[in-house]
């Protein structure tokens, strides 16, 4: 139902460039692909903020991070809190960023929630639907500065949204950006919701690039494969009968070591640009795959609701 991974073996983590100077932002990155992503990045010199919710997860994250890179590396890597459910959060950890570093060379937006029972979160949005409107709240104030490195020498600056196959599973609702009602609209089923929520990333994606084509900045959209992480956690809520054979389903599972390549090479990989790979969607590993029709969005009419609404969203929030 995930995918298979594709390999492309010419590509692991010892290809990542070395990263000094660089500057990086991770959400989700506490845990699973988000982990990955800080620690093989922190490795490569880079300095790594990891956003997340709860502080005390993200610093053992960050001291578990440099346990295993040993001490003959040491790791950058420093924590803002971000809720991805509450809009205010995404603009004050930006703020909060901007504060202490004075360039951004890499935006990771990888935190999410999968195949949740339906409810809305604190700030009147549907739960999965945070998954597309928390990422907005955090990336549009970073806009400038991205902007501004980009235009730096040898910058390569990369926005990269993470979704998923599931993005498929809108085809069977009726996904609708223009306005609260539409995007918090119930569905029969969780997956219709996630698969919404998904496909917002991916016109994020779009609409990202459409606005930041001209300030040589690479919008990258990523399905990660099927991977064992925290993020199995929503469909337990959903069927928790489905528990004992959770561990059963792990054997079947990439872990989140294979699971990162593919961001990571969106984040690193200098064959973005060679390849001009923007707006592009990677399936495992490295793999650009073509959009379905409602994810390419021809006449940018979802894109732009999305956006809009997020806009209207923030404004009301945060």
């Amino acid at each position: 139902m995930f995918g298979l991974f594709s390999q492309k073996p010419q590509w692991n983590v010892s290809s990542i460039p070395d990263l000094s100077g660089r500057v990086v932002i991770v959400t989700g990155g506490n845990t699973g692909l988000g982990f990955v992503s800080c620690r093989e990045l922190a490795r490569k010199g880079a300095r790594v903020y990891m956003l997340s919710r709860t502080e005390s997860r993200a610093l053992a994250a960050i001291e578990k991070i440099k346990k295993e890179l040993g001490p003959d590396i040491d790791p950058k890597v420093e924590y803002i809190n971000f809720d991805l459910q509450r809009l205010k959060t995404g603009h004050e950890a930006a703020e909060e960023f901007m504060k202490r570093e004075t360039r951004l060379d890499i935006l990771i937006n990888n935190a999410a929630i999968m195949a949740t029972p339906y409810e809305l979160g604190p700030d009147g949005i549907e739960g999965q639907g945070c998954n597309g409107t928390g990422h907005f709240a955090l990336t549009v104030p970073l806009l400038p500065l991205l902007k501004k490195t980009a235009a730096l020498p040898e910058s390569h600056v990369r926005i990269v949204n993470i979704t998923s196959i599931g993005y498929k599973f809108a085809r069977f609702g009726t996904p609708d950006f223009s306005s609260l009602e539409g995007l918090n609209q119930k569905s029969w089923s969780t997956w219709v919701r996630y698969g919404i929520s998904k496909l917002s990333n991916i016109l994020f994606t779009n609409e990202l690039q459409k606005r930041l084509d001209q300030d040589r900045i690479y919008c990258v959209s990523v399905h990660p494969g099927p991977v064992a992480t925290e993020l199995f956690r929503g469909p337990l809520e959903s069927w928790p009968f489905l528990a004992p054979l959770s561990r059963i389903a792990n054997i079947f599972l990439h872990s989140p070591e294979e699971g990162a390549l593919t961001q990571l090479y969106a984040a690193t990989s200098l064959e973005i640009e060679e390849k001009k790979l923007k707006a592009v969607l990677l399936f495992p590993i490295a793999k650009p795959t073509a959009k379905v029709t409602l994810a390419k969005d021809k006449d940018g009419k979802l894109g732009v609701q999305f956006w809009n609404l997020c806009e209207a969203l923030v404004k009301q929030k945060a």
